[in-house]
């Protein structure tokens, strides 16, 4: 089933400068600016900027959104990408979803297919995802069709470790979902991480895109042991050498002098997702005698156990508060974002709340305290986040530093 092909289009987006991308990814920061200014702000001559947004303009990747009086002379035209100026199309898996998307280029979804359940054999999985994928694009107009630079792939690493609750899972660490559906596509394609393309979501379309250094912290769904973690530094996602940099729930912390709520194994310290994750509440709940009914709500049971739900909030806080400080230590960043599932936005708010009025009373030691914001994607996260990688791979400056290549006299 091959029924992307090539166009001119498409081509032409592809063939981007070093120079021109810089310029784009000052606009995304700025989200509309004048050239003027990106002159000022890039080091580049101004003529060298009016030439790059006049290319960047003929290849439907920028456009003009207006006006604005300066102190003296013409008003100046602001510029900003075109959110229509190219299309990611991103399939996110985990244990419990399996979710494909299309986004424009200002990370607004323009379709979507998502399945809720025990994720399956990879080969079940693929041929679901070819036939998701032609439902969603085979309706689009041609002028989003021609437009659509790549597909992005995220999932969890290491899913087979899971294979004694599940023997479908024991494959998937040997099967290259991304390479197998760019093929079938004939599309580029790229895949990352579930919670590192979550955390590049974030960095590509928040509002407050001028804090590009922060860690990322997702909360799972609660029928699944899940805990990940970010890294954004200097505007890129830090993956490490083996990709997995950044994962917040293997943190050692200290056990819990009384239960461990997510593993039965011994030993003075556990990891922070057998403390923090919401299977780690629903196991808790579970062994102080709290009947949970297959599929009810967790807010529902939440909202009928206050005391316990205080309790294990306050545990999962301090297990926290541990691990955000030894990584700040190392990382020093401004901003710890937290997000979730749509479901557990109240837990997680509430979560915020506590471990700030608890980082801020705990010894530091010269220690920056990063700000807590929760993320704006939610469910969407690592979708939105998959449909970003093509867009990051093909538009970011990835070489020196992501600073402009200048001539002499330029």
């Amino acid at each position: 089933m091959k029924f992307y092909r090539s166009t001119d289009a498409q081509s032409a987006l592809l063939q981007c400068r070093h120079n021109e991308k810089y310029i784009l990814n000052l606009l995304r920061k700025k989200r509309k600016e004048s050239k003027a200014n990106l002159a000022r702000d890039s080091g580049l001559t101004a003529a060298a900027v009016g030439d790059m947004i006049k290319q960047l303009s003929a290849k439907g990747l920028v456009e003009e959104v207006g006006k604005v009086q300066g102190d003296m002379g013409q008003p100046a035209t602001l510029y900003a990408p075109a959110k229509n100026g190219a299309y990611g199309l991103g399939v996110s898996i985990s244990r419990s979803f399996i979710q494909t998307l299309i986004v424009d280029f200002g990370g607004n979804i323009v379709a979507e297919k998502k399945h809720h359940l025990i994720l399956p054999a990879p080969e079940e999985v693929f041929d679901l995802l070819l036939k998701d994928i032609a439902a969603l694009c085979e309706p689009l107009p041609s002028t989003i069709q021609e437009r659509i630079v790549g597909l992005g792939v995220a999932q969890p690493f290491n899913i087979s470790v899971w294979e004694k609750e599940n023997s479908n899972w024991r494959d998937w660490d040997s099967f290259d979902l991304a390479r197998l559906l760019g093929s079938a596509l004939n599309m580029p394609s790229f895949k990352q991480n579930d919670v590192n393309a979550a955390a590049l979501a974030e960095m590509m379309f928040r509002e407050d895109y001028d804090v590009n250094e922060f860690m990322y912290l997702f909360f799972g769904s609660s029928q699944v042991q899940s805990l990940g973690g970010g890294l954004i530094l200097d505007g890129d996602c830090r993956t490490g050498s083996s990709g997995n940099a950044g994962d917040f729930g293997l943190l050692p912390v200290p056990r819990h002098p009384q239960v461990n709520w997510a593993s039965d194994a011994g030993g003075e310290t556990t990891y922070l997702t057998n403390r923090c994750s919401f299977y780690s509440l629903v196991r808790f709940l579970k062994v102080e005698g709290v009947d949970l009914v297959s599929g009810e709500p967790l807010h529902e049971v939440l909202s009928a156990q206050p005391v316990l739900v205080n309790v294990w909030l306050e545990q999962c806080v301090a297990a926290l508060a541990s691990g955000v400080l030894a990584l700040q230590a190392l990382v020093d960043v401004p901003e710890l974002v937290i997000d979730c599932e749509d479901d557990d936005a109240y837990l997680v708010e509430r979560i915020i709340s506590l471990l700030t009025v608890k980082l801020a009373d705990v010894i530091r030691e010269g220690v920056t305290l990063p700000k807590i914001a929760k993320g704006v994607f939610g469910s969407n996260a690592s979708a939105i986040g998959a449909a970003t990688l093509p867009f990051d791979a093909f538009f970011s400056p990835k070489v020196n530093g992501n600073t402009p290549l200048r001539r002499k006299g330029s």
